[in-house]
């Protein structure tokens, strides 16, 4: 017997669609909630190093000047990299190794 070829009655035979219906639901409700924290960072006029601060300030655990780009998709590289710069050196963030590993964490975890 198979997880979902019970139905609701439980009998056997059509396979219950809520488990399925479910899972697709939070999957959609998961994409909207990143996308507006998305907007949210985009949608105010603000310093790079205030929305390299804000896109950062989300993360847990260890990230990259990649994933910080991508968050913050109206500022250039190069701003994102004095950013994230500046935030190490006022001790926001930790730095961790180097060249193409490098990948950065938060102080305050």
């Amino acid at each position: 017997m198979h997880w979902n070829s019970v139905r609701k009655d439980g009998n056997e035979g059509e396979e219950d669609p809520d488990p399925f219906i479910k899972y697709l639901l939070q999957t959609i409700l998961a994409a909207y909630r990143d996308f507006e924290d998305r907007v949210a960072l985009v949608d105010e006029k603000l310093p790079a190093i205030e929305m390299v601060r804000r896109a950062v300030y989300n993360k847990i655990g260890k990230f990259t000047k990649s994933e910080v780009m991508e968050l913050c998709p109206t500022i250039s590289k190069a701003s994102v990299e004095n950013s994230i710069k500046q935030l190490v050196e006022q001790g926001l963030l930790l730095k961790h190794g180097s060249g193409r590993s490098t990948f950065y964490t938060r102080s305050d975890i």
